[in-house]
């Protein structure tokens, strides 16, 4: 029997961790991010004048993104109802993110689990994400969404950056889980808290 490296290691953990999400799972989307973007801002008290600047692609700018993005879907998909105090349970779409490219030539992008979508915006699913992805200043215009027939193969997927090119490439911070799908999953009582 072979031994596994740290990394193998540290991959199947993150597999294992996902797997109790897989049922929740949905979609399998991938977005492409620019390298650059130029960024406008809205003067305040100068009437319909803009700041514009170009901003290069960085750790900060791609967490900010993956937040607009979910921010965006989330809006799109439940509207009102994400704000209210009782629906803020489960009006929240499940986005598990991995960032690919960092570590490598390839061109940024974001590898995405979706999942709780409400059935009337599953026939219109791929327009919500893209218009949620198009007001994202990095959206880049390629886009992928597919349904999921094995969610346990695409989680597989989007962590085989994690023991080999960059570690840090499932995005735990920015991924996104309704508390009633956490709650769901999760049977320590001191973890339903935070």
């Amino acid at each position: 029997m072979q031994q596994l490296t740290k990394g193998q290691k540290l991959q199947e953990a993150y597999r294992i961790f996902l797997e109790p999400y897989s049922q929740h799972i949905n979609y399998a989307v991938t977005l492409t991010l620019k390298q650059s973007a130029k960024i406008r801002v809205k003067r305040f008290n100068y009437g319909d004048e803009y700041y514009e600047y170009w901003k290069k692609l960085g750790e900060d700018e791609i967490r900010s993104t993956v937040r607009y993005f979910t921010v965006n879907l989330k809006s799109l998909l439940f509207g009102n109802y994400a704000k209210h105090p009782n629906k803020k349970d489960w009006a929240v779409p499940l986005v598990i993110t991995a960032v690919e490219g960092i570590n490598s030539n390839k061109q940024i992008h974001l590898h995405m689990a979706i999942g709780n979508i409400p059935l009337a915006k599953i026939r219109n699913i791929e327009h919500h994400i893209q218009a949620a992805f198009k007001r994202c200043d990095f959206a880049n215009k390629q886009l992928c969404v597919k349904h999921v027939n094995n969610s346990m193969g695409w989680l597989s997927y989007i962590t085989k950056e994690v023991g080999y090119t960059n570690n840090d490439a499932l995005d735990i911070v920015e991924s996104t889980i309704p508390p009633f799908i956490q709650s769901s999953i999760c049977t320590e009582s001191r973890l339903l808290t935070v």
